[in-house]
C-alpha cells in the first residue's frame, strides 16, 4: 500500500528536501524581482517619473539605508523617551497590563485547547452527563476569555494613542517653535513632505513600535510554555532539536526578508511623494490656472500615483512570495 502522506511528510528527509526547495524558489523569486527592476534607458533624458523624483529631491544625493545598527538604536532610544517620559506613568502601566493580558490569553488558550480534547473525548465515548457538564463549563468560561481578548486590543489601542500623543506634541512643539515651520518649507529642501512625516508616519511609527512589543512577547512566551511542557513530557533531546530548527529557518528567513525594509521605506518615500505632488497643486492652483498647466499636472500626479502603484504590486508580490515561503519552513 502507497504511504500517506502525513507518513510521507513527516519523515526528515522529506521536510530537508522541502525547506531546500523553498530556499531555492525564495532565490529564484528574489532574482527574478531583482530583474524586472526599470533601468534608465537614455543617461541624457528623464521620464516623467524621474522628474517627479529630482523635483522632490535631487538625484545626487543618496539617502541613507535602513537597517539596524548602533544609530538606530540610539534614534529609537531618543524617540523612546519621548514616547515614554518614565516608568511611573500611565504608558508603564499600559504595557504592564498588555503583558498581564498577553500571559492570561496564553492561560486562556492552553484551556481552550485541553477542554476541547476532553469534550471531543466525551463525544467520542459517548458520554452525555460529561459532555453537558464540560459544555456548561466551556460556555460559563466564554465571557472571561472574551474579556481577556477585549483588554488586550483596548489597551494595545490606548497605547498606541498615548505614545501618539507624546510624540505629536513634542514634534509640534519643535516644528513650530520661532521659524522652524518656515525653514523647513522655503529654505531647507532636505524635507519636502512634513505634513506627510508628522501625521501618516507618526501614526504608522507608533503603530508598528506597540505591534513590535506585542508580537514579540508573546510569542516568546508561547514558546517557552511550549518548550517546557515538551521537556517534561520528553526529555530536553527533542526541544533542543526543534529549537536547533528554528534557529536555522529563523536565520534562512531573515536572509531572505531582508529587502522588507528598504521596500517599505521606498513605500512611505513614494507615499510622501505623491502626497507633496497634491499638496503643491493645491497650494499653487491660481498660478497653473492662470498659465493653463493643469494637462502638465496632470501627467505629474499620474506619473507619481503610477510610480507608487507599481511599487505596492512589486512589494505586494514580494509579501506573497514570502509568505509562501513561510508557510513551507513553518510546516516542515
Amino acid at each position: 500500500m502507497a504511504p500517506s502522506l502525513s507518513k510521507l511528510t513527516g519523515r526528515t528527509d522529506v521536510k530537508i528536501a522541502l525547506a531546500a526547495s523553498a530556499a531555492l524558489s525564495a532565490w529564484l523569486i528574489r532574482n527574478s524581482i531583482k530583474s524586472r527592476t526599470p533601468k534608465s534607458t537614455k543617461p541624457g533624458r528623464l521620464s516623467p517619473e524621474e522628474q517627479i523624483q529630482y523635483m522632490i529631491k535631487e538625484r545626487g544625493q543618496k539617502s541613507p539605508r535602513a537597517q539596524v545598527d548602533a544609530r538606530f538604536l540610539a534614534e529609537l532610544n531618543a524617540l523612546w523617551k519621548i514616547m515614554m517620559p518614565g516608568f511611573w506613568t500611565k504608558e508603564s502601566g499600559f504595557m504592564i497590563l498588555i503583558a498581564i493580558s498577553l500571559i492570561s490569553r496564553s492561560m486562556c488558550d492552553l484551556w481552550l485547547i485541553q477542554q476541547t480534547t476532553l469534550v471531543e473525548g466525551s463525544i467520542i465515548t459517548m458520554n452525555h452527563g460529561e459532555f453537558r457538564r464540560l459544555l456548561i463549563q466551556f460556555f460559563t468560561a466564554m465571557p472571561l476569555i472574551s474579556l481577556v481578548n477585549n483588554v488586550l486590543k483596548w489597551s494595545i489601542g490606548e497605547l498606541k494613542l498615548r505614545i501618539r500623543t507624546n510624540l505629536s506634541l513634542y514634534l509640534y512643539q519643535e516644528y513650530m517653535k520661532g521659524f522652524t515651520y518656515y525653514k523647513v518649507s522655503n529654505l531647507d529642501n532636505r524635507i519636502s513632505n512634513a505634513d506627510q512625516l508628522l501625521t501618516t508616519d507618526i501614526d504608522k511609527f507608533c503603530d508598528t513600535i506597540v505591534d513590535l512589543y506585542s508580537n514579540i512577547s508573546k510569542p516568546l512566551l508561547d514558546i517557552g510554555i511550549y518548550l517546557y511542557r515538551l521537556t517534561v513530557n520528553l526529555g530536553a533531546s527533542t526541544p533542543g532539536i526543534m529549537m536547533v530548527y528554528l534557529l536555522l529557518s529563523g536565520v534562512l528567513l531573515t536572509y531572505l526578508r531582508r529587502p522588507t525594509a528598504r521596500m517599505t521605506v521606498q513605500e512611505q518615500k513614494l507615499e510622501g511623494e505623491f502626497r507633496y505632488v497634491n499638496s503643491r497643486l493645491i497650494t499653487n492652483s491660481e498660478e497653473i490656472a492662470f498659465y493653463q498647466g493643469n494637462h502638465r499636472e496632470q501627467l505629474t500626479l499620474l506619473a507619481s500615483f503610477y510610480k507608487l502603484t507599481r511599487h505596492l504590486r512589486k512589494f505586494l508580490n514580494f509579501r506573497v512570495c514570502m509568505g509562501f515561503i513561510d508557510n513551507i519552513i513553518a510546516k516542515c
